[in-house]
């Protein structure tokens, strides 16, 4: 098996060996730092109660086999495809 060799002269580290420090929080994304909507608290607030309500399922489990039943069939459930 061969070892994986990393360039560090690549151009895309060549910031990281100057020493620069990276920008602040602040400038990187400001859209994280505005207070969530209304309607993106209950959002969360739904997809929360969602993965808490398959957790409980999943852990209701009694062995490894019956688990991995149930994630199959979480996966091929109608509600959860996306397209």
């Amino acid at each position: 098996m061969k070892a994986t060799n990393f360039v560090l002269d690549a151009p895309a580290l060549a910031g990281v060996s100057a020493g620069r420090k990276p920008a602040p929080a602040a400038n990187r994304d400001p859209v994280r730092t505005r207070p969530l909507t209304l309607l993106q608290r209950l959002d969360r607030w739904l997809w929360q109660q969602h993965v808490r309500e398959r957790e409980a399922y999943l852990a209701q489990s009694k062995d490894i086999f019956e688990l991995e039943a149930r994630m199959r069939g979480l996966e091929r459930a109608v509600d959860s495809r996306y397209y």
